[in-house]
């Protein structure tokens, strides 16, 4: 049997699915064992606008630098036809997660583990507390640098 693709990427579970409007960073990611990362953001309802940033930095939970990522939005809300295709690339450091457009969407944003800081291996997604409601989950997708059946963890 070929291997499954929770075999070739480290799936990891950032932030668990709640109302995250104070101002919270999920978990960090150990860049220097992963090749890219893509973080899946699935929104429900948003009320206010909240930011965006990830944070790299020396050790875990260490929020130094804003790094530069990649993003792209779903076309649709959940459950329209289009909720499966997404928009162009567009790059930022700090997103605003502006509520009549990101609400009940799906968001993907990436980064490349060479495109860090130098020395700050350590990358962490956080939402800022601008929001009075924002109900939201995000797992990231890592491209794992060694390949094996049982890969090595990258978190903290």
């Amino acid at each position: 049997m070929p291997n499954k693709l929770s075999e070739n990427k480290n799936i990891v579970f950032v932030l668990k699915p709640a109302d995250n409007q104070g101002g919270l960073a999920g978990d960090s990611i150990n860049m220097g064992k992963v090749r890219r990362v893509a973080f899946i953001l699935q929104f429900g309802a948003i009320t206010n606008d909240a930011v965006l940033t990830l944070k790299s930095g020396a050790t875990a939970g260490t929020e130094t630098t804003a790094e530069t990522f990649h993003y792209r939005l779903a076309d649709g809300d959940q459950a329209a036809a289009d909720a499966d295709t997404y928009g162009d690339w567009t790059d930022s450091s700090s997103l605003t997660l502006t509520a009549v457009t990101y609400d009940n969407r799906t968001l993907i944003v990436e980064i490349d583990s060479d495109e860090l800081t130098a020395d700050q291996p350590w990358l962490t997604l956080a939402l800022s507390s601008a929001a009075s409601t924002l109900f939201s989950s995000v797992v990231a997708v890592c491209d794992p640098k060694i390949e094996a059946h049982d890969i090595p963890t990258v978190i903290a």
